[in-house]
């Protein structure tokens, strides 16, 4: 790390900290294309080293079977990767864990026991030459399958279908929890079903390891505004102006019943489960039961606002900062004390998201006198992909012409659990309610196709385009008249909206990115139909 990566880059306080970063790169490849990852040779090696990780969580690395090569080999690391075969370019989550040197103060506590594809137990790993369930081997799974809240398998290996997870123990009795989590960004019954499942299903497994005595650090892109002063969209809505209310404390003191029911709201069930989970939720009843707390907020406090960690693209919303914080690194309560460090990386380009990070010390973190001689584990991906004495470009092209008694791909993977969960004719729409009341068997077998999964947002509105043929001769202007001005004295841009209601009829609007009411480098909200 250079002097100017450490202006951007905190560097760890103490060699033995564990820095733990995630990042949603919205694509492994493309990242690659912005300053500074643009001049590491897309080598993932030099991606970790510049973030000083030691544990590195990527999301939505929306890659194939093909590139697992590229992206699992990295020299120094382990490396663990789910991705849905059946659905290229989505999805996929990967973990790595550095491999210190053997005089390294982390040498043993990064040390990997066990590692798990999936929530449910149900993916199979290749061992002893044959397909084995984590659940069915104890020197695969890392337990903690009771109780989970849904019963049959069929559905559980839905949720186990799209690449979503991956879970490493290591030897100092901690698992990290590696997540992307779904946000049904198609607002439809079906895919808000598969949603809370996938939560409900994760969440019991966490609280599981915790009543096993492990600790926890679940780092991810959560979906999920844990509070008010988490959305800039929501604030906006109350609305709550950011220039007399400069602080967490203010608006959580002035507007306690919005910053209440913005958890409470039974539209947005996932935010009640997550603060379920917190100890440091703002709603005591919820926070009692809590097992994590938020790491980041244990070092930057409530005061600290607009820490956004994810902004709407399309409107251009990262210049005005206006944007959610949704990319989360939750650690068990007892860690609490060693946190030395944690804050977001907004100044990292190259995705929608931008990076997180928390240091923790180890003072704490024992490890079992057992863990000398420990093997790799199975889900590795020099194993699980077999990389490690064939020509990988052969053996998936072996695998390209599958037989009638071949079973596809790579054994146990996310997708063939893909093919094995039949999509029924109907699909059914089911209440929500039970979530919070019942464990009670859920027996849809629908696959809920996710083309993308983002955070919510407001109404998408698109910039007009003008067909070729009419540009060549006619202008903008020509065709719909003199752009009125905003309130900025500035020519208004047109857009097309994607309404219900008003489905392609085209409007005026303020060419400024949305911000902030007292932002007044932010859009002014002129608004005039063509």
């Amino acid at each position: 790390m250079t002097e100017n990566d450490d202006n951007v880059i905190p560097r760890k306080g103490d060699p033995g900290q564990i820095r733990f970063v995630t990042f949603n790169v919205n694509g492994v490849r493309t990242f690659f294309h912005y300053h500074p990852f643009s001049k590491m040779n897309t080598s993932l090696r030099s991606v970790f080293d510049f973030f000083s990780g030691d544990i590195v969580s990527f999301q939505e690395l929306k890659t194939d079977t093909l590139s697992i090569p590229k992206w699992g080999k990295v020299d120094g690391f382990y490396s663990f990767i789910s991705i849905p075969l059946k659905k290229k370019g989505y999805s996929g989550v990967g973990c790595w864990v550095r491999i210190p040197a053997a005089d390294h103060p982390l040498y043993d506590k990064l040390k990997v026991v066990k590692a798990e594809e999936g929530i449910t137990g149900l993916l199979t790993v290749k061992q002893n030459g044959q397909n084995t369930r984590y659940r069915d081997d104890n020197s695969l799974g890392l337990g903690g399958y009771g109780d989970l809240g849904i019963e049959e398998e069929e559905e559980l290996l839905n949720l186990d279908s799209e690449g979503r997870c991956v879970m490493a123990e290591l030897a100092c009795n901690t698992i990290v929890v590696s997540v992307y989590l779904p946000a049904n960004s198609g607002q439809t019954p079906e895919g808000e079903v598969f949603r809370m499942n996938f939560i409900k299903v994760l969440f019991n497994r966490i609280r599981n390891f915790d009543k096993m005595g492990k600790n926890v650090v679940l780092m991810g892109d959560i979906n999920i505004c844990r509070d008010l002063i988490e959305s800039a969209e929501c604030l906006s809505n109350v609305p709550v102006n950011l220039s007399t209310y400069q602080t967490g404390s203010a608006i959580e003191s002035n507007f306690g019943n919005e910053c209440q029911k913005f958890i409470l709201d039974v539209n947005v069930p996932h935010r009640r489960l997550l603060n379920g989970l917190l100890s440091d939720s703002i709603i005591p009843e919820l926070a009692k039961d809590g097992i994590l707390i938020d790491s980041t907020r244990v070092i930057q406090p409530r005061d600290r606002i607009k820490m956004y960690t994810v902004w709407n693209m399309q409107k251009n919303t990262r210049p005005s900062n206006f944007g959610s914080r949704i990319d989360l690194i939750l650690i068990s309560n007892a860690l609490k004390g060693s946190i030395r460090n944690a804050d977001i990386l907004p100044k990292i380009m190259g995705s929608d998201h931008c990076p997180v990070y928390t240091d923790l010390a180890t003072d704490e973190l024992n490890v079992a006198e057992a863990s000398g001689g420990l093997a790799i584990p199975k889900f590795e991906t020099r194993y699980k992909y077999n990389l490690r004495n064939q020509d990988v470009l052969s053996m998936f092209a072996k695998r390209s012409r599958p037989t009638s008694s071949s079973t596809g791909g790579v054994a146990g993977s996310a997708s063939q659990i893909t093919s094995h969960v039949k999509v029924t004719a109907a699909k059914r729409t089911k209440s929500i309610d039970n979530f919070f009341t019942s464990k009670k068997v859920i027996h849809s077998k629908t696959v809920h196709s996710h083309s993308t999964d983002k955070p919510e947002t407001g109404i998408t509105l698109r910039k007009a385009t003008v067909s070729r043929n009419n540009l060549n001769t006619k202008s903008i202007t020509d065709v719909f008249g003199k752009p009125p001005c905003c309130k900025h004295g500035e020519d208004a841009v047109l857009k097309t909206s994607r309404t219900p209601n008003n489905p392609g009829k085209r409007f005026w609007a303020c060419k400024r990115p949305k911000g902030d009411v007292s932002d007044n480098e932010a859009s002014c909200g002129f608004f005039q139909w063509v």
